[in-house]
């Protein structure tokens, strides 16, 4: 298969995700069978026309916590598996030449590659980092597929079962789900910040 056609599919399928993006959740919104629904938040997850968290919410106000995070975790994990073996069996090679062209990335990925379980884990658990950017990034480096499975499972637990408890009690606690909102991009500013200053001092 030739590598222009993974970008060139991917595009397409979101595009028409993107179109349908209204029907899409209100069929959220109504009780179609489990299987389908984990299908659905994989595909979501691989084809992102909302934020995944806004996604997450909503299978919460549907379904409830354990429910809405389970959901979420069985289509976010093997969206991240199916990124991770795409672009390792397509693009690896490419990909480690680009990272070989700026000295900095090249240190970090040494690092990431000493401690791979760690790094994934808390790529997972840090809020700011895109997880899109982490699946692609574990595909190019040479780090194991359990290895980056298991970190990857064990790493969105904390995220998913937070989103999903906010979407659940949106109805019945608005106060409580504005104020976690205010603090969680409150805490994204600082990290944010906090990056800035010590990329500031290491130039």
């Amino acid at each position: 298969m030739k590598k222009w056609i993974i970008p060139v599919l991917y595009a397409a399928v979101l595009a028409l995700a993107f179109s349908y993006r209204h029907e899409i959740t209100d069929w959220l919104e109504s009780d179609p069978p489990l299987f389908l629904m984990i299908l659905l938040a994989a595909l979501l997850a691989l084809f992102p026309i909302a934020p995944y968290k806004v996604v997450i919410a909503i299978l919460g106000y549907a379904y409830g916590t354990v429910w809405a995070a389970a959901i979420s975790w069985f289509g976010t994990t093997i969206a991240a598996v199916i990124v991770y073996a795409a672009v390792r069996s397509l693009y690896q090679e490419p990909g480690r030449r680009l990272l070989g062209k700026y000295t900095a990335i090249h240190r970090f990925t040494t690092v990431v590659e000493r401690r791979p379980f760690q790094s994934i884990l808390l790529a997972r658990l840090l809020p700011v980092i895109p997880q899109m950017a982490v699946n692609l990034y574990a595909g190019v480096a040479s780090i194991p597929f359990w290895t980056y499975t298991a970190a990857s499972a064990i790493g969105k637990i904390p995220a998913i079962l937070l989103y999903a408890w906010l979407g659940s009690g949106l109805a019945d606690h608005p106060v409580i789900f504005a104020a976690v909102a205010a603090g969680l991009m409150l805490l994204t500013a600082l990290f944010m910040a906090a990056f800035r200053w010590y990329k500031g001092r290491t130039t």
